[in-house]
């Protein structure tokens, strides 16, 4: 496939993803567990979810809508290079900080995560 095409499949990730963390209050039950936070963490927690959800959100309208930029620019490369790097970070940082997760649920986000990551690569066409 061309990159262009890499490209919207980068977007369509990034879009779940983002929709995935919009769900986070229902999923961890945040209205009863982040109660019982620190005040200062209570708030961290969900302000970090939602610029991430935003970011997720930015990058997927830049990859639909600058795809030929994104894939024919160094700037345009070097975040989709940011992206899959990002990817990678997370799917090592699902294992190291999530240890009382099943093993089998770790391995599926670690893989989740590092798909995100394949797909950005693939976007990534070094010229």
């Amino acid at each position: 496939m061309k990159p262009q095409l890499w490209i919207y499949a980068a977007a369509g990730y990034n879009v779940a993803l983002a929709a995935f963390h919009l769900g986070f209050w229902r999923l961890f039950r945040w209205r009863e567990e982040l109660p019982k936070l620190h005040p200062v963490n209570r708030g961290v927690l969900p302000v970090l979810n939602f610029m991430l959800t935003f970011i997720f959100l930015l990058m997927a309208g830049l990859e639909v809508l600058l795809a030929e930029e994104m894939t024919g620019t160094a700037l345009g490369r070097a975040l989709l290079a940011g992206m899959m790097f990002f990817w990678i970070l997370r799917a090592g940082l699902q294992l190291v900080f999530w240890p009382a997760a099943p093993r089998m649920v770790n391995g599926a986000f670690a893989f989740l995560f590092l798909v995100g990551a394949g797909l950005h690569a693939l976007a990534f066409q070094p010229k």
